[in-house]
């Protein structure tokens, strides 16, 4: 078991979209780091989970791993979670991160300003469920580090998702069937 807050690879993977493997890679390759244990097994942070949930979101939106490696050299390594709270967003297939109220390119030559156009907001996406819930809409699933030790729970709740879809009366917990669907939907993952 994990301490509170804290994710094996496989946990991190489902948590953003890929597999554990996936993960493990990206750390190796430095776009994530483990920053709880790098040793085996690896464990990763919170943060290091919202930092996969950006490299997944920037691979969707067209950008190669060898310029996430750049973002993340630039913006100082994987250490201290470059892409997730840098304020990121993708303009037009390019990557630019937030400089006061304007967007910088990251990765162009020159510093060119871009204009505003949806920032990448990998830590929400995380709090709300991670992947599988933002790839099936799902609404009634949180994570949250300091609720439950960081194990996915049914929103407002103390009640883990893998423990709401055994539960013998879920009626006597106040649920409704349509949340424990949520939560079946959610493990089987995106």
């Amino acid at each position: 078991m994990t301490p509170p807050g804290r994710y094996f690879a496989h946990e991190a993977g489902h948590l953003a979209g890929v597999g554990g493997d996936r993960v493990g890679q990206w750390a190796r390759w430095g776009h994530i780091q483990a920053s709880v244990s790098a040793s085996e097994p690896h464990v990763y942070a919170f943060d290091d989970v919202a930092e996969a949930i950006a490299v997944h979101e920037l691979l969707d939106c067209g950008l190669t791993l060898k310029a996430i490696r750049r973002a993340v050299a630039r913006l100082g390594g994987p250490s201290g979670w470059p892409l997730a709270r840098s304020g990121l967003h993708v303009v037009h297939g390019r990557l630019a991160v937030e400089r006061g109220d304007e967007l910088v390119d990251l990765l162009g030559g020159a510093q060119e300003i871009l204009p505003f156009n949806g920032r990448l907001d990998p830590v929400a996406t995380l709090g709300q469920g991670g992947w599988p819930s933002r790839a099936l809409r799902l609404r009634s699933i949180e994570v949250d580090p300091e609720r439950l030790g960081g194990r996915p729970v049914l929103r407002g709740r103390r009640i883990a998702v893998s423990d709401a879809v055994t539960l013998d009366d879920p009626d006597g917990h106040g649920l409704d069937p349509g949340v424990i669907e949520e939560a079946r939907a959610w493990l089987q993952g995106a």
